[in-house]
C-alpha cells in the first residue's frame, strides 16, 4: 500500500512538473510602456520596433497573441511582475550585469545609449557620475537610468522619480529637474513627439552603452526562450527588420 501511494506521489509530482514547463507563446502575459519609438500608443493601438518585431515572432512561431494582447502599463509596475510573476514578459529592456541573472533574454532588438539629458541653454557640464550630485535629475522608477544613477553612488535625494516620460520632459522643460537620465533615442523621440524642440537639448554624460532586450521571467522554460530567440534570429535576417527600423526613422 505504502508503494502504491509512493508510486502516485511520483506520478503526480511528475505530471505537475512537466505541465510547468509546457509553455507555450500563447500562455504569456506581455507587458510593455510608452518607450517610443520602440513601443508607444497612438489612438488606442500600440506602435513601434519592438511591438512590430514581437508581432513577426509571432508569426514565426505560430503564436495566436497579437499585439492587440500586449498590456501597456508603468514600468515599475511591469518590472515587478516580471521579476516575481511566472508567464510574464516585459520589454524593451536593457540588459545589464545588475539584472542578468534576474531575467532570460531574447535579443538584442537594437542598441541602447543611456545618457543624462539637459537643456543647452544651461551649459552644463559633466565629467563624472560623481558631478551629477550637484544637480536634481530625473528619472522613471525602476528605469535603467534610475539604477545606474544610485548603483553609481548619486544620491537618492538627487534622484527625482517619476512614472512617465512626460512628466520628466515638462519638468526638465520647466527647470524643475536640471537633468534627465534616459535612453538618449527615446528622449530626443519623446521630446519632438511631445511638441518641444530636440535642439534645445543635449545629452552631456554617458551612463551606458547597451542593447534592448525582451525580459522574460527567469522561470519560463529554456526551449521556449530559444525558439523566440531563433524566430527573433530569423526576422533579423530577412528585410523586415530593416522595414521596421526604417518605418520609425531608424
Amino acid at each position: 500500500m505504502k508503494l502504491f501511494k509512493m508510486l502516485v506521489l511520483l506520478s503526480f509530482g511528475i505530471a505537475c512538473t512537466t505541465s510547468a514547463f509546457a509553455q507555450t507563446a500563447d500562455d504569456l502575459t506581455y507587458m510593455t510602456e510608452e518607450y517610443p519609438p520602440f513601443n508607444f500608443q497612438i489612438n488606442g493601438k500600440l506602435q513601434g520596433i519592438s511591438i512590430d518585431l514581437l508581432e513577426k515572432v509571432f508569426q514565426q512561431i505560430g503564436a495566436n497573441k497579437s499585439r492587440a494582447d500586449i498590456q501597456l502599463i508603468p514600468w515599475a509596475k511591469g518590472y515587478e511582475a516580471v521579476k516575481n510573476q511566472p508567464n510574464t514578459v516585459l520589454f524593451a529592456m536593457t540588459r545589464t550585469e545588475a539584472r542578468e541573472s534576474l531575467f532570460k533574454w531574447v535579443g538584442p532588438l537594437a542598441p541602447a545609449r543611456i545618457v543624462v539629458m539637459a537643456r543647452k541653454a544651461d551649459g552644463i557640464k559633466i565629467d563624472s557620475v560623481a558631478d551629477l550630485n550637484k544637480y536634481k535629475i530625473g528619472a522613471i522608477r525602476e528605469d535603467i537610468g534610475e539604477q545606474l544613477l544610485l548603483s553609481g553612488g548619486v544620491s537618492k535625494d538627487s534622484v527625482d522619480a517619476s512614472s512617465s516620460i512626460e512628466a520628466n520632459i515638462k519638468k526638465l522643460d520647466r527647470g524643475r529637474i536640471d537633468l534627465w537620465a534616459y535612453d538618449q533615442t527615446v528622449a530626443m523621440y519623446a521630446i519632438k513627439k511631445a511638441g518641444y524642440n530636440p535642439q534645445d537639448f543635449e545629452s552631456v554624460y554617458v551612463l551606458k552603452d547597451g542593447a534592448l532586450y525582451y525580459a522574460f521571467n527567469k522561470g519560463t522554460d529554456e526551449g521556449l526562450i530559444q525558439k523566440f530567440q531563433t524566430a527573433l534570429d530569423a526576422v533579423k535576417q530577412s528585410g523586415e527588420y530593416a522595414k521596421i527600423l526604417g518605418a520609425y526613422g531608424q
